[in-house]
């Protein structure tokens, strides 16, 4: 291609108008197949025009419109043919280009591109290039024009109607890169952005494709492609990588460790690059074994990091043999970055999954989970609608108060959800299967909704979200507690909760005196104090006590929720799947023996638990009796972890237990995932380490790709790590 005449950009319109006549699909792949029986045509991208990348890809439509049996290479970074060809010849493409258009304005371009590709009902994400060709995205769909020049609007325009951006060489390269970019988003389920490193997973709607669009500026005006996901899923981000080092060793004896340490030290000293060092790891995984009596787990952010962790380690296995390996004090050791060794495991008998209860979620939660998981994640959504279940219009929101603002409903869903999508990641990925189960109020919920008990826990998103339980009874009107008080409609309740670190025979003496106080939750060192807002200062200031406002408005736990006992029973009676899990018991805060399986029973305890008092500390010492001892805690942050390790604190129970947790705000999802790995290993917990392996063969296929690529290779190939089900 040359550069084109101003009558030949006066066309440009004309040329899209006839592409929008007929419907369009056009597969996008990432790397060339390897198939011989398509002809490649190479269209060069014209550096010299502002419109090089536009008129490239025009060209492209036109000429895989007219023939046959084409691929269209564009600068050897993109490669282009027929929908229909590519899937007669088995080639699953990263991306489609549906829609095509030309307008003065980016709305309207985007708009007339969603129409030709039968997309108006989508909200895409928009990739726009100003006109100087800086990169813009929209995060929430929605097309505006603050993110592109509008010609129509730009002064520049009006004394040169073909005018160019400055350095055309590169706004030409530079669009076509933002293309590269964007049908990597698309198949690797990432939101586009320029932060590549804090990326997050692109939700879609449900039974509906991920749909982006990308606009630049042309002397004719913003043209806009219309972009809707393929097949093909390129490489998951790393579970492991040089940034983020884990490994077991595994050992008959202590004496035994410490020999795989030291030799293991030498091989972290021999191991010249990065590769060699990701093989290593490697090769520790492999020869982990799942029966062996003791294991220790090594964690780190680099090699020196993890040179380190070992020296320690080394140090404190022989300093246990030196000193106290007749006083039978075990080895209870984990370092803050995740290193971990328990000399006496707990084992797997005691394993409990734990569901955390309402106001645990936070912004971003789980947001790089599904990056480094997407077959999980892509299961899940063909299951159910993933966005109502995170409610992620809250949590993923740009604006980080949004969360804040979330009803009881939506606080109970995302909650739910979040444990839904931990307790699948961590039985259908690492086979982590659990003896006990249990939750922190409506954990319990959570509970059935994830393990396998409820045939359609997806069902609960929308009854929960427009049920009068969550939404006027025990919150918003609080008409469960308007009847307590037997208050008028006109009545204003004032109602909040506070949590106090005191005992509750430190409380109770003053309840009477504040009837419209309760104490709702017993939990270890602390108790919630619920009500009145006014009545529980006063109380929490006769008892001497300070207290620390929730400010959410729930009056489940008081005695105002057993007038809607009956309603929440028959709200949670749902049917059951047909093979009930066999070798999993349910404990119930309203019950001290399991909870036997059946409709019935389950939504009763959920009510009993829901519409009394809760005491988590009874629950706990309870489970314990029953032979939990791995507390492991499903969820999102760790709240119940914290209250568990310090009613076991208190516990007279000479049987060992302790908690952990999946998930902790503030800290790299990921790393907070593989520290509870870590612990689970060392104590002996059973898991599948193919995630790891899976995870290390893709690091060190891409560090041997990026090596050959430095040694002169023309092309890296991306690898693809599945196939996902196209929806429409």
């Amino acid at each position: 291609m040359t550069v084109l005449s101003n009558m030949a950009l006066n066309t440009m319109s004309e040329r899209i108008a006839k592409q929008q006549t007929k419907p369009m699909r056009l597969a996008l792949l990432l790397s060339k197949p390897n198939i011989d029986s398509i002809n490649e045509h190479l269209i060069t991208v014209d550096t010299h025009s502002v419109d090089g990348f536009a008129l490239a890809l025009l060209h492209a439509c036109e000429h895989l419109s007219s023939t046959s049996n084409d691929m269209v290479n564009i600068g050897d970074r993109l490669w282009i043919m027929s929908g229909l060809i590519a899937a007669k010849n088995g080639i699953h493409a990263h991306a489609y280009i549906n829609g095509i258009a030309l307008s003065n304005n980016q709305t309207e371009a985007v708009t007339l591109a969603l129409k030709h590709a039968k997309r108006l009902h989508a909200q895409p994400q928009i990739v726009a290039l100003d006109g100087c060709y800086n990169f813009s995205a929209s995060s929430d769909g929605n097309a505006t024009d603050d993110a592109v020049t509008d010609p129509a609007n730009d002064s520049r325009s009006e004394s040169a109607p073909h005018v160019s951006a400055p350095h055309t060489n590169e706004t030409a390269q530079t669009a076509l890169t933002a293309m590269v970019n964007l049908v990597e988003s698309i198949a690797s389920r990432c939101i586009p952005t320029q932060d590549k490193a804090n990326g997050q997973y692109w939700f879609s709607a449900f039974h509906q494709s991920r749909v982006a669009a990308l606009c630049y500026p042309t002397a004719s005006g913003v043209q806009a492609i219309i972009l809707t996901q393929g097949r093909a899923l390129i490489a998951a981000k790393p579970l492991i990588s040089t940034q983020r080092l884990w490994l077991p060793l595994s050992a008959a004896s202590l004496a035994q460790l410490h020999t795989k340490l030291m030799g293991l030290s030498s091989q972290l000293h021999s191991a010249i690059d990065d590769i060699s060092l990701l093989e290593l790891i490697k090769t520790s995984l492999l020869d982990y074994q799942t029966d062996a009596p003791l294991a220790l787990v090594l964690m780190a952010a680099d090699r020196r990091a993890l040179v380190q962790e070992v020296s320690a380690m080394m140090t404190i296995i022989a300093t246990h043999q030196q000193h106290d390996a007749n006083s039978h004090t075990p080895i209870e050791y984990k370092t803050p970055v995740g290193s971990c060794l328990y000399s006496a495991p707990l084992g797997h008998n005691g394993l409990s999954f734990v569901y955390p209860g309402v106001g645990t979620v936070y912004p971003n939660m789980l947001s790089q989970i599904g990056l480094v998981f997407p077959d999980l994640y892509a299961e899940l959504e063909n299951q159910g609608d993933m966005q109502s279940m995170l409610q992620t219009d809250f949590i993923y929101a740009a604006d980080k108060n949004r969360a804040a603002q979330m009803s009881l409903s939506q606080l109970a869903i995302a909650g739910v959800g979040a444990s839904y999508i931990l307790t699948k990641l961590l039985q259908r990925e690492f086979a982590i299967e659990p003896r006990f189960a249990l939750g922190y109020s409506m954990g319990e919920a959570a509970m059935w909704a994830s393990l396998n008990v409820w045939q359609t826990p997806h069902c609960m998103i929308a009854a929960t979200q427009n049920s009068s339980i969550f939404t006027r009874d025990i919150s918003g009107e609080l008409r469960c507690v308007r009847q307590q008080w037997q208050l008028a409609d006109d009545e204003n309740i004032v109602w909040n909760s506070f949590v106090t670190r005191a005992s509750i025979d430190e409380l109770a003496p003053h309840l009477a005196n504040y009837p419209r106080a309760y104490i709702a939750i017993i939990q270890g060192d602390t108790c919630v104090v619920a009500g009145c807002e006014n009545s529980c200062k006063a109380l929490l200031k006769q008892a001497g006590k300070r207290g620390i406002a929730a400010n959410r408005v729930t009056a489940m736990h008081t005695p105002a929720a057993l007038n809607i006992s009956e309603s929440v029973r028959q709200f949670y009676q749902q049917p059951l799947v047909e093979n009930l899990p066999s070798q999993l018991q349910f404990i119930s805060a309203a019950e001290t023996q399991p909870v036997v399986l059946t409709s019935q029973a389950i939504a009763k305890s959920i009510a009993d638990t829901f519409c009394h008092q809760l005491n988590f500390t009874q629950l706990i010492l309870n489970a314990r009796e029953q032979g939990c001892r791995l507390f492991v805690e499903v969820g999102a942050d760790r709240q119940t972890t914290t209250l568990i390790d310090k009613i076991n604190a208190q516990s007279s129970n000479s049987v060992s237990a302790m908690a952990i947790a999946v998930n902790a705000k503030g800290g790299d999802d990921v790393t907070s995932l593989l520290k509870c790995l870590g612990q689970l290993i060392a104590h002996r917990v059973p898991m599948s380490l193919s995630p790891f392996i899976r995870s290390l063969d893709a690091s060190i296929n891409t560090l041997s790709q990026q090596a050959a690529l430095a040694d002169g290779s023309s092309l890296i190939c991306y690898s693809e790590t599945s196939l996902e089900g196209e929806p429409h």
